[in-house]
């Protein structure tokens, strides 16, 4: 690639976005960053990306990428050096499950605490409404930003954050998941030791624009965490001398939590998708576009049981980690097959998940043979 600079469509509102600024300040790639309008997020990224997406970057060469995966798939190729995919079997495997778990699986503790505490809702009318329309009267800036605020409001009922008991979960899950990663953070800079990975960029999504930047959990949430709090700031900042992973391939006993949550909570998930996904496959016995939302799925989460409509997308992520391990050497494959069964992820190596390809923010399936 040339050294001329990406152009990295974002604001800093978004969820995606944070993942992906981080990323490439991490990276040391040159970048300009543009707000996208409402041309831009409307028209030109459905035309170049497939999708209404945000973010999405231009290349120095002109290609479009729209997905934060597959952007720093490409980028990793182009840009090696310091990577964010550990060479060692079972940080690898993990980064990726890292990044699936604070992609997916954190995205309604995201959405419950914007939308659900009102305190939130004036910096996003202001921030969406002068990003969408710049230079426009503050009159009409406010009303499309409360428009855009209604739209990503309406997705509460699917991501099941509306009834008072799922929200009593929700917030015992996020606090307890939050304490870990504090206490985690106390000992070491990044997830994985002293350099960040995959799996750190997927959680920086959902812990900075929602829960550090947002008003409420930026006060209730994050900054009493004080150590959780200093990883979200070293995640914004430039990445100078960036250190080695744990060493002998180890993942550190402070991540148990997290872990147990990635096999006990979001592999009955998937499987839950995926079962909405076959149905809806016999239905459709040509290659198609699976829809983004299915039917209803549960699942264990914290105390209890969470239910919200399958999202097929995480299915794609998830085929992702274990086309990672299929690719392996057979010893590094067993490495970390015999770590995940010994954590009780044997249902995540079995998930059989229907041939799937990635389109804009939707998965098509493939043709039965």
């Amino acid at each position: 690639m040339t050294s001329q600079p990406y152009t990295f469509y974002g604001w800093e509102l978004s969820l995606y976005s944070g993942k992906l600024r981080s990323y490439l300040k991490h990276k040391g790639v040159p970048y300009l960053e543009k707000p996208p309008n409402l041309w831009t997020f409307f028209v030109t990224a459905p035309r170049k990306v497939q999708a209404q997406v945000m973010p999405f970057i231009i290349t120095p060469d002109g290609q479009a990428l729209g997905d934060t995966s597959d952007i720093i798939d490409h980028m990793e190729a182009w840009h090696p050096t310091p990577s964010v995919v550990p060479a060692t079997p079972v940080q690898r495997f993990m980064a990726y499950l890292f990044e699936l778990w604070g992609d997916e699986f954190w995205l309604p503790v995201a959405m419950h605490m914007r939308w659900n505490h009102p305190e939130n809702l004036s910096l996003f009318v202001h921030d969406a409404g002068t990003q969408a329309l710049p230079g426009f009267p503050k009159l009409l800036q406010k009303a499309i930003g409360k428009h855009m605020a209604g739209m990503m409001d309406a997705h509460r009922p699917r991501l099941g954050i509306v009834k008072p008991e799922d929200l009593a979960l929700m917030d015992k899950w996020a606090g307890d998941h939050l304490d870990a990663l504090d206490q985690h953070f106390a000992l070491h800079p990044f997830l994985f030791g002293e350099r960040p990975s995959l799996g750190d960029y997927g959680l920086m999504g959902p812990l900075y624009a929602h829960l550090g930047r947002d008003p409420w959990p930026l006060k209730n949430l994050i900054e009493p965490r004080r150590h959780l709090h200093a990883w979200i700031k070293r995640m914004n900042q430039p990445l100078r001398n960036a250190g080695d992973f744990l060493a002998d391939d180890a993942i550190a006993p402070t991540l148990d939590t997290a872990v147990r949550s990635i096999f006990d909570e979001m592999t009955p998930q998937l499987e839950g998708i995926v079962s909405e996904l076959n149905a809806f496959a016999r239905k459709k016995p040509e290659a198609a576009l699976a829809d983004r939302f299915l039917g209803e799925v549960s699942f264990p989460y914290a105390d209890g049981t969470h239910h919200r409509l399958g999202m097929t997308y995480g299915l794609w992520m998830a085929q992702r980690a274990l086309q990672v391990l299929a690719a392996m050497p057979p010893t590094d494959a067993k490495a970390v097959r015999d770590w995940v069964e010994a954590r009780g992820g044997k249902r995540f190596l079995d998930l059989k998940i229907p041939a799937l390809r990635r389109v804009g923010l939707s998965v098509m399936l493939e043709a039965s043979k």
